[in-house]
């Protein structure tokens, strides 16, 4: 028996997980300030909605620039942009930049900081352009989720399109890594509410798309390449550009302790079942002071008219949670304006009775959705005592 040799299998064994030490020194320890940079803008623009009224608060969120479909239409296009750099509350920030700390510095490391700009900001634009197109025509969208879903889509590219470039156990960690990431983050994006999943879908393919085109940067590479340090100037213009209209336009709260007191800043679900609550039951209730102005055959005053102008305007606005919630809204503020159009064009008895089974029908539909989902959130059905 020889002493000293190591059997094939084991010396292979070794020769790999030295390959696998040394591609990982080469490729994952590498510089990466833009994750981090990124990080802190983030955490400062969702101070500035604190302070400002509230980080799950729409108006603020709109105000700071939130996507918007209507304000995008009116060439606001730079609601694509800043978007990504707003949260919906501290749980959406803090997910979010966890989420940016663990895969950022890894992304960047594998494809620079030119390369990883391009990847990061083009696939939170891509997630809020299909926002734009696919989700709810009155929501509003903020959150680095786009982006991050586009980080794992390149992640994913990368495992696959190198996978003769990454040495086997390298490669079987990161794709196990990879999908079980993936496969995590699309459950929750089809499993909760108020998530955005148009905007996810979107970042995710953007990234896809982008890792099949753009190389990343192997260990001999010790400078990058001229073409991706443009396109890095570019977008880092074009976010800039966007941060300086959104400024400009900015007509919100200037942020203050006062403010921040009196705004909502946790749960954004909370904050817009409240708001929905709030809405309806302030639409119901100017909709029968006008019914009983009318039965008593008094006319009805100009300021309970702004009152119902106000309620729809305030239903309109509601950010969705739930399908059924949103129909609710969508039918009370029809009642509102068909009540609004019967005023001007003169009210009969017979008219006044169809208000009183419209409104009849309008509960029915809250009581059976409460029963079935509304109840999920907190919400009773309390019956009418008229």
């Amino acid at each position: 028996m020889e002493c000293g040799a190591l059997p094939p299998e084991v010396e292979q064994e070794q020769r790999e997980r030295q390959r696998a030490a040394k591609f990982v020194e080469a490729v994952f320890f590498r510089r990466a300030p833009l994750s981090y940079v990124l990080i802190g803008i983030n955490v400062v623009m969702f101070l500035l909605t604190a302070f400002a009224g509230g980080s799950t608060d729409p108006e603020v969120l709109t105000a700071f620039g939130a996507c918007n479909r209507k304000l995008i239409a009116q060439g606001e296009l730079w609601r694509l942009v800043v978007p990504m750099f707003l949260h919906i509350g501290v749980i959406h920030l803090v997910a979010n930049m966890y989420a940016l700390w663990v895969v950022g510095p890894q992304l960047e490391s594998l494809y620079g900081s030119a390369r990883f700009t391009i990847l990061y900001v083009l696939s939170g634009i891509g997630g809020f352009v299909a926002s734009y197109f696919f989700a709810h025509p009155e929501s509003i969208g903020a959150g680095a989720s786009g982006a991050l879903f586009g980080m794992f889509g390149a992640l994913l590219v990368f495992v696959y399109k190198y996978r003769s470039e990454i040495p086997p156990l390298v490669r079987a960690t990161m794709r196990r890594g990879v999908w079980l990431t993936l496969a995590l983050n699309l459950i929750i994006t089809f499993s909760i509410p108020f998530i955005s999943r148009s905007g996810h879908v979107g970042g995710l393919l953007t990234g896809i798309c982008l890792a099949l085109f753009i190389p990343y940067s192997p260990p001999s590479e010790h400078k990058t390449p001229w073409v991706w340090r443009v396109w890095q100037i570019v977008l880092l213009a074009i976010v800039v550009l966007s941060f300086g209209f959104m400024f400009w336009n900015y007509r919100g709260n200037s942020p203050s302790l006062a403010h921040f007191l009196a705004g909502a800043n946790l749960f954004p679900e909370n904050k817009a079942v409240i708001r929905f609550a709030e809405a309806c039951n302030e639409g119901e209730r100017v909709y029968r002071l006008i019914i009983r102005r009318l039965e008593a055959n008094e006319p009805v005053p100009p300021e309970l008219i702004a009152a119902s102008a106000a309620a729809r305007q305030q239903l309109k606005q509601l950010r969705p949670f739930n399908a059924g919630a949103t129909r609710l809204a969508d039918e009370l503020h029809a009642l509102l304006e068909e009540q609004e159009r019967m005023l001007v064009e003169g009210v009969s008895p017979r008219a006044i009775e169809h208000m009183h089974q419209r409104l009849a029908d309008y509960e029915q539909h809250q009581q059976q959705w409460i029963a079935e989902e509304g109840n999920q959130y907190g919400l009773e059905f309390v019956p009418s005592t008229e």
